[in-house]
């Protein structure tokens, strides 16, 4: 009998007019990642439909051995009440017809899958991506009255799940530990790491540091706890110190927001929003690039910074989650801290950004795609092999 996995999360992920879906943060690969658990595969997350000519800006997810269930939005207050029952349901009614079931969290669908395979007795394990304190904290006002008990929920349900794949090498796990089984492994999906990339990088830099630095981040854009309207800011004070910088914004949402914080600090010029990309474009995009930044004030291990790290791309990030982990203590700032994201920028030499090429690529040599997905093998089979062979289902 074939084994049904199900992974669960709040997505969204995106379906044309013709029925085919396609993912931003999915693709086959990760599909492919799933199936080592299983012979079928079933996402459970919203659904956004999209125009066949937009279709190009997201990664396809082929229809083998794959299916889709969609639940409601339910995350706004407006949503709340008329969708959350019907996706408590939708979920529910999906675990109990799974042999397995993977819930990335944090998130709503998260929680709500992992109280399902604890009600149905359906083997688990969690992904644990990120911060929950530090996204509502970070959110607006509103989040901060409800921070504090969010991380408390959230400590209290990690702490009881059997098996968790933490993206950190330290941070989640202090602030969220588990009783269970548990492993660091980043669902970062890098191509192979080639010397070439590194001897271009070097060369680049090498041709001098150009008059105008080209920088970007990769991350969603309408999300306030992200961090890019602190760049913007830090830009236009570099401008009036007479330094030219061009900002390149990558990532999915709407950019209302970030295009408002440009024209109020007079930086419209420089400031560019690409939107969503394939994830195979995303790393010829950063190989462009003179330095990346990761700017968040909430995160887990943010992929897009091990993936500029891994074409040799010098890079800053702020003491958020596990960037610390990735970079040199004197390329790390204060989340939030503008004049010092402008000055970070303004130091940087030709020696320095080789250095730091040089050492973010041997970095993101340890997140290469063998070495985690042997780490995450090892896991799975000793998931299967005592939580779900043992506890098969008649």
């Amino acid at each position: 009998m074939a084994t049904k996995v199900l992974f669960v999360h709040d997505g969204p992920l995106y379906q044309n007019n013709n029925g085919d879906f396609f993912g931003i943060h999915y693709n086959d690969r990760i599909k492919a990642r799933y199936l080592m658990l299983g012979d079928e595969l079933t996402f459970c997350m919203r659904l956004r439909k999209i125009e066949e000519g937009s279709s190009g800006k997201f990664s396809p997810i082929s229809p083998d051995n794959f299916s889709f269930i969609e639940f409601p939005n339910f995350k706004s207050i407006r949503n709340y009440l008329p969708n959350k029952a019907k996706a408590v349901k939708t979920i529910e009614d999906a675990v109990a017809a799974s042999d397995v079931v993977v819930a990335r969290m944090p998130s709503a669908s998260g929680t709500i899958a992992v109280n399902a395979a604890r009600k149905f007795n359906t083997p688990y394990l969690v992904e644990f991506v990120a911060c929950t304190f530090d996204a509502y904290w970070n959110y607006n006002w509103k989040g901060k009255m409800i921070a504090h008990y969010k991380l408390h929920e959230q400590q209290q349900l990690i702490k009881d799940c059997p098996y968790v794949i933490y993206v950190t090498k330290e941070f989640l796990q202090n602030r969220y530990p588990t009783k269970g089984k548990s492993i660091n492994c980043s669902n970062v999906e890098l191509k192979d790491l080639s010397e070439e990339k590194l001897s271009k990088r070097l060369e680049k830099i090498a041709a001098g540091i150009p008059e105008t630095l080209s920088i970007a981040t990769v991350a969603a854009i309408d999300v306030p706890y992200k961090g890019q309207d602190d760049v913007i800011k830090a830009i236009a004070l570099l401008k009036k110190a007479g330094r030219n910088v061009k900002y390149h914004v990558i990532g999915q949402g709407k950019p209302d927001y970030l295009k408002g914080i440009a024209e109020k600090y007079g930086v419209t010029d420089q400031v560019e929003i690409v939107g969503a990309l394939p994830h195979d474009q995303v790393f010829e995009f950063l190989e462009k690039m003179d330095l990346y930044i990761q700017p968040s004030k909430q995160e887990g291990l943010p992929r897009a910074l091990i993936e500029a790290m891994s074409v040799g791309c010098p890079a800053l990030g702020a003491r958020t989650a596990g960037i610390p982990e990735l970079l040199s203590p004197d390329k790390i700032f204060k989340p939030g801290a503008v004049k010092q994201i402008a000055e970070l920028i303004t130091a940087f030499t030709q020696q320095q950004m080789t250095a730091e090429a040089k050492k973010n690529f041997s970095t993101a040599k340890e997140y290469q795609k063998d070495i985690l997905a042997d780490r995450r093998r090892d896991f799975y089979n000793l998931f299967l092999k005592e939580a779900v062979h043992a506890n098969a289902k008649p």
